[in-house]
């Protein structure tokens, strides 16, 4: 006989769920995020009302009140919020087309305004050299080549992880380097002489080392290794030296908005960062950073 657990998941069809998210090519750590705002939910519901969670009693009231209790007794960033929401939105959507359910109660609810701009944490410049120079001096020729490829390719943590052996060529003066994003989509960077010296020199060692993975960075294990795996590698370098509030996502704003204050056109821009559109680029990138408005504000005699 099952434990309570066991039928808590299965009424609420999470397998079925997360298999869902799979085949619309979801992220798993996406999917993971999904699951937990579900259960998260079950168990807010349970506690507010002393009931069982079942999907099939849920109203929009329901979702509203998790909406208000979130904002109001937990104070919750509007981002995080909106993640929960976007959550339950798919999930109830997914129970309705399955039938486990006749109306869906998230159809309507609707996203809390942000109260500001969604403004990229991106590297100032001499955040960027200091940091370079640091990652340099270590020597690890895997990590100086992530950062290149990282700041020079604006390449997502995910997408570095999984650069294949076979998905870059490099000859002496040119080199492209081939990405799959979300969704599958691929696109080819050109290669910075810096990015491909600091393959060439990471190859060296990388052809040695044996191992059933074609990734192009293998951990110490000899594995592929995870995005959290890559977060820790940098966040290190960082304390090093003293910076703060840096993620590896903050590289590829780096990125993106070197080239724009170089001049380059947003539609090549969004082309080599993967985005749909250069209205996508437009809205993250072009934001100024507080440094920069305080910036602005000193030139004034």
């Amino acid at each position: 006989m099952r434990d309570n657990k066991e039928l808590t998941e299965s009424k609420l069809h999470l397998d079925e769920f997360s298999a869902y998210l799979m085949s619309i090519d979801k992220s798993d750590s996406t999917i993971k995020t999904y699951i937990e705002h579900i259960q998260a939910f079950a168990k807010w519901f349970e506690e507010t009302n002393c009931i069982d969670f079942d999907p099939a009693v849920i109203t929009e009231i329901d979702i509203r009140d998790m909406r208000s209790y979130l904002q109001g007794t937990r104070h919750l960033k509007e981002t995080t919020i909106n993640l929960r929401l976007a959550s339950l939105k798919c999930y109830f959507s997914f129970l309705e087309s399955e039938k486990y359910i006749k109306h869906n109660p998230a159809r309507n609810i609707r996203k809390i305004k942000l109260q500001s701009p969604n403004i990229a944490k991106s590297l100032d410049e001499q955040t960027y050299r200091a940091l370079r120079r640091h990652v340099y001096r270590g020597g690890n020729k895997a990590h100086i080549a992530m950062f290149e490829i990282f700041t020079r390719c604006g390449v997502r943590n995910f997408e570095l992880i999984n650069i294949r052996l076979t998905d870059f060529d490099i000859s002496d003066r040119k080199g492209t380097l081939k990405i799959v994003g979300k969704l599958n989509k691929v696109r080819y960077i050109p290669l910075h002489k810096d990015v491909r010296d600091a393959i060439n020199n990471w190859m060296e060692i990388r052809k040695n080392i044996k191992t059933e993975y074609d990734n192009l960075f293998i951990s110490e294990r000899k594995t592929p290794y995870t995005r959290s795996g890559i977060w820790k590698i940098f966040k290190k370098y960082c304390e090093q030296i003293g910076i703060t509030d840096v993620t590896i996502h903050s590289f590829r704003h780096y990125f993106c908005r070197t080239l724009l204050k170089n001049g380059v056109d947003i539609s090549v821009v969004a082309k080599l960062a993967g985005h749909s559109s250069g209205f996508v680029t437009a809205q993250v990138y072009t934001i100024p950073r507080q440094e920069e408005l305080e910036a602005a504000i000193e030139t004034l005699v």
